[in-house]
Parts: C-alpha cells; structure tokens; sequence
C-alpha cells in the first residue's frame, strides 16, 4: 500500500468541507436538496476519513509529510495516534451527520444556511488539526474549529443565554489558544517559520525550565478547550444551546481532539518526564471527573446533565493518561500500555455512548419540545424505537457488561490494583486514594445516567406534551453508534490490538500483548481477564431461567392486578413520581457546602427547584469581572470628549517620552 494514500484521501476529504459550505451560501430552490446534499456530502467526508483511519492503523506506522507552499509550509501528516482519534472523528461525524439529515428537517432555506455553512467548516478544522504536521498548521486549524463551532453554538437559539454561551466559549478558547501560540514559540526557538515542523521541535533541546513552562502552557491551552476544571464553565452552557448534532460532535469529537494535543506536544514531542506531570494530569483529572460527575447528578436539565457527564470522562481518561505517565517514569512499560490503553479506549467508547446519548436527547426535544426531566416522562409509550436505543447508551456509559463501557473501566481499575508494585511509597500511599476517588466517580455516574434515563423515559408524563417516534434518519444514526456499543463492548480485543500501534509510538513498546477478540488479558490470566460473551450468556440464561420459573410457579396466563401504591388506594398522578432534584435530594444535602444550591420559590406545579451555583465561576470568575467592570470603568473617565484633555494626554506622554530617552 502507498504510504501517502492515507493522509491524501484524509486531506481530500477535508477539502470537500470549505466547497460545501461555499456551495450552501447559493442554495438550490428546495431546502431538503440543500439539506440532503450538503449532510450526505459532510457524512461522506466522515466515511473517507474513517477508511483513511482503518489504513493508517493498519500500514507501518509512519506515513510521508504532504508539504504545501513555499515560505510558510502547510505541513501534514497521518500516524497512529493522529489516525486513533480521525477515527473518531469519523464516527461521530457520520451518525452527527445522518442524524441532521432528520434533525433539520423542518427548518427553512435562511436556517439551514446558518447550520450549513459553518458545520463543513467545522468537521474539516477538526481533522485537519489531527493532520496538521507543523505548529503554522495546527494553529489555524485550531482557530477554524472555533471559530466554526462558535457560531453552531448560535444556530438554535439566539436568546440572551445562547449569546452568552457563545461568548463565553469564545473566550475560554482565545485564552487557551493564546497559552498554545506561547508553548509553540518556546518549542520553535523563537523561529516560527523554519522550525515550527514537529519533527524539528522533537529534536530540538530545550531547557527544563523551557520545559516545565511549556507543560504549562499547553495543560492550560487544552484544558480549556477539554472542559477541565476550573476552565470548564463553558461547557456547561454551549451544549443546552447549541443543537443536539453539534452537541454530540464538541462532545464525543472536539473534546477528544484537545487529549490529542496534550499527547501530540506533552509526549511525542517533549522528552519524557519525571512524576511530576503524572501527577498533576492525575489530580486534574480526579478534580474534573468529580466536580463533573457531582453536578451531573444535580441537574435537571438533560443536555446539561450529559455536559457535565463529558467533563467526568474527560477526567477519568485524563487520570488513565496521568497514570499511564506514572508508570513510564517508573520504568514500567507493561503497567504505562495497560494504563495508556484504557485511557485511549475510553476515549474511543466515549465517542459511542456520548455521541448516541446526544444525539438521543436531540430526538427527545425534537419531539417533545423539552429536555426538561422534570416535564418528561413516559416517552417509553410513544417513542419505544428511541427509549431502547437510549438504554443501550445508558447501560453502556454507567459501565454495565457486556457494552463498551466496562471494558475500559475495569482496565483502569487493573492498572490502579498493580500500582502497589511501584518502588515509590509515596505513590503506593496516594494511588490506593486515587483508585477510592475514581471508583466514586463511577458509582455516582451510574447514578447520574438512571436518574436521567427513569426521569425521562419511564413512569408518567408530567406535562402535557404531544410527542412522536424519531425519524427515520435519527433513528439509524442512533442506531449505528448503538451497535458500536454493542461490538466494542462483545470484541474490546480488536479495539485493544487496533491501539497497539499508538502505544508502539508513545511508549516505544506495544506492552500488552495480543489480546483475544473475545476477551481481554491485559496482564495474565493468572491476574485478571474478562470474558463479554461470558457475561452475554450468564444474563440470556438468568433471564430464561427466571421467566421458566415465574412461567412453572404461577402457570399460565398471567393475572394482572394493580400495582402496590403503598396502601393509596385512590388514583395515582404524576405527582406521585420523584421529582429530578427529589431524586438527587441525598446528594444536595450531602455536597451543599461544594454546589450552595439556592432553593427557588415554588412554580405553579409546587414542585421544589434548586439552583445549583457553580463555586468556580462565584468564587473565581465573577470576582474576575468585577475587577474588569471597575477598571473599565476608571478608564472611561479618560475619554471625557474633550480636545484639550486628549491635548494634555499627548503632552504628558511626549514628555515622558523625552525623560526615559534621555
């Protein structure tokens, strides 16, 4: 196979985004030709860059740099760990892409302009940034993607909110690509237009104090466009406004593309380093995953709820990646590749589960007007296609075997039980609390997604709302990223030997060996392995066997008689169901001093509300914006409108001037 088939069709690929955003500023006379032909266009691009992927992971693991231009290179290039996560990319770019097909159906000529034109842009920065070869490259696709997704933020809704959510995105992203720019002029040696290659920059010696600034730098740059905390307040709020396809491809795709940075700058190309950036990428990591996980419990809104569900996995691969540093510091390459793994494969199943829970609550509010659990409920009844489909996606992200979402987990878990085998006894007393910290994360998540789920699909409608079935479209989008659950989580062992490269290149060893495509052996079979198709037959057979029992003790037919209602013997009303902030009511108490939840009045349902106050924006952001209001504010009063003060100004200033000259 020609080495350079794969990063050329990635980058054909790329090039058809711009043409389709072109092409959808003259829109044909119907909306559904414009709708039809830029969305299978931008799902086509998803599917070259999935095949691009596969041949990348597959070749021998380094491909030629593509050079465009003369002075200032346009550099690209496709490797394994660019090709793990345009693989990615690819995924959820198809189902995002089948799912708007549905999704925007109703909208008119002037609407699908605005989603066409920046959402091509969008896809395409993003692989791009996975391709680009040079900090020139990176930087301007970087800025593309968002740019691009700042204005998708704005396609739904232009309410004061979503204006402000846009903003707010806005900056959180100038500020991190700002700490990124400096990392890259300290990488380059100050020669931005020669030495800005990343192989140039990885043979490049820098000194420590070089090194730890640009730790720094690029931790900040992309952990702002991560969503770790305290960066995260963007989050939160660019996910309700933005629409659901959008919503799933910053969450399953964007983000990822921000651990690929750190990887891409923190691993390939500066030298290894001690302990102590294993530790700070697992502390921020721990801090993200709980502070993510706890207020996803508080929520009540569901897009809100999977926002804060994304920042809780970002930690926990951020703590596997962290982890997986420990142990490479501590030369133990078998321990760092089972660690490294499952943060990669937690990425990889984040892109399934996340992108199918997206994509499910867009379904919701297109078809009942509301992703408020609190209005919710009963939608089993009248979209059973979409309930079903969304209970795979919560079994699968509560990490349930045998779906996707255990595998991972119980990697992670193993790679923290082999921790007492570091020589260090100051990690061997701070990793056992980190594993008790992670296991936390994972029981209150569990939570988060049954609360979620219940609320909004079970039980009692709880407003009056007319609800359908998906389209067609939703409901095959929904679907393929379902049987991706459903695959990964029955073979992880193709997903695990696919990674073998990644680890080949950030490791310099493939670690675990060959695993089974039904199971997994990370270490030994001695130690530890996992069998889905064991646990697939244990559930079949406790479900046929209960049915057999109930069938053989009762007889046939069944009586159905009413349900207990605890003594109540008149009609049971919606009322009667847990409220969202009834159901997280132990937790609000328990974490009140962390969230300081402010109870509102009562609304006409006389149901109890809390506003849950994030402690980083009233304990650091907003004190922020005060000191920038005053400031401002004091430097109003230099611009008064008067010729003779703007004289003085100018007088003062030439004087100055003359003084430090001379």
């Amino acid at each position: 196979m020609n080495n350079a088939l794969p990063v050329a069709l990635a980058l054909a690929a790329a090039a058809l985004g711009p043409l389709v955003s072109m092409g959808a500023l003259f829109p044909p006379p119907r909306p559904s030709w414009l709708r039809y032909g830029s969305l299978l266009t931008t799902s086509s691009m998803s599917l070259l860059w999935l095949v691009s992927a596969y041949l990348a992971l597959q070749g021998p693991g380094h491909s030629p740099t593509l050079r465009i231009g003369t002075r200032i290179l346009w550099q690209f290039r496709l490797d394994p760990l660019s090709a793990f996560f345009l693989l990615i990319l690819g995924v959820v770019g198809v189902a995002a892409s089948l799912h708007a097909l549905g999704y925007f159906r109703s909208l008119g000529k002037a609407e699908l302009q605005r989603v066409l034109i920046p959402l091509p842009v969008f896809l395409s920065a993003m692989a791009l940034v996975l391709l680009a070869d040079n900090a020139y490259s990176f930087l301007v696709a970087w800025e593309a993607m968002a740019l691009s997704s700042s204005f998708l933020i704005l396609v739904q809704s232009q309410a004061p909110t979503a204006r402000r959510a846009a903003y707010l995105y806005l900056l959180i992203a100038h500020l991190g690509a700002l700490c990124l720019l400096a990392a890259f002029a300290l990488l380059s040696n100050g020669n931005p237009l020669s030495g800005n290659d990343f192989s140039a920059m990885a043979q490049r010696i820098h000194t420590p104090w070089q090194t730890q600034v640009i730790y720094l730098l690029t931790l900040l740059g992309f952990g702002a466009k991560l969503g770790a905390a305290p960066l995260h307040i963007w989050l939160p709020e660019a996910h309700p406004a933005a629409p659901s396809p959008v919503s799933a491809l910053m969450s399953a795709a964007m983000l990822p593309i921000a651990l690929y940075g750190l990887l891409r700058i923190d691993w390939v190309i500066l030298p290894p380093s001690g302990i102590s950036w294993g530790l700070i990428w697992l502390a921020v990591g721990l801090l993200t995953a709980g502070f993510g996980v706890l207020f996803s419990t508080l929520q009540r809104d569901l897009k809100r709820l999977l926002a804060y569900s994304s920042m809780e996995n970002m930690g926990l691969i951020l703590v596997a990646l962290g982890l997986a540093r420990l142990f490479a510091a501590a030369n133990a390459p078998t321990l760092a590749a089972l660690a490294l793994t499952a943060g990669l494969l937690q990425t990889l199943n984040h892109a399934f589960f996340k992108g199918l829970l997206f994509l499910g609550s867009g379904s919701v509010f297109h078809s009942a007007g509301t992703v408020d659990m609190g209005r919710l409920g009963g939608l089993i009844r009248v979209m059973p296609q979409t309930t079903l489909l969304m209970l795979i996606g919560t079994l699968a992200i509560a990490g349930l075997p045998p779906l996707n979402g255990f595998a991972s987990e119980w990697m992670l878990l193993q790679a923290f039980l082999l921790a007492p085998q570091m020589a260090s006894g100051a990690l061997q007393a701070i990793l056992p609390l980190a594993a008790a910290g992670v296991v936390l994360v994972l029981a209150l998540s569990s939570f988060a997604i049954v609360k979620a789920f219940g609320l909004s699909f079970l039980g009692q409608v709880r407003s009056s709302y007319r609800a359908h079935e998906a389209s067609l479209w939703e409901r095959l989008a929904m679907a393929f990223l379902a049987l991706g659950c459903i695959l990964l989580g029955l073979f992880p062992g193709f997903a695990v030997n696919a990674l073998q490269q990644v680890n080949l290149l950030l490791l310099h060893t493939s670690g675990l060996g060959r695993q089974s495509c039904w199971g997994l052996t990370p270490i030994s079979p001695e130690r530890a392995s996992y069998l889905p198709s064991a646990f697939l037959i244990g559930i079949v057979l406790a479900t046929v066997l209960t049915f057999l029992l109930v069938w053989w003790r009762f007889g046939r037919p069944f009586r159905r008689v009413p349900v207990w209602a605890c003594g109540f013997r008149g009609p049971i009303t919606p009322r009667m169901q847990d409220s969202p902030t009834g159901f997280s009511q132990p937790l609000l108490r328990i974490f009140q001093p962390v969230h300081r939840g402010i109870i509102l009045p009562q609304s006409a349902d006389r149901e109890l509300q809390v506003e849950v106050v994030d402690p980083f924006w009233s304990g650091l952001y907003q004190p922020v914006q005060r000191l920038a209001n005053a400031l401002s504010r004091q430097a109003l009063r230099l611009q008064r409108g008067r010729i003779t003060s703007y004289l003085l100004y100018a007088f003062l200033t030439l004087v100055i001037l003359l003084v430090l000259v001379r």
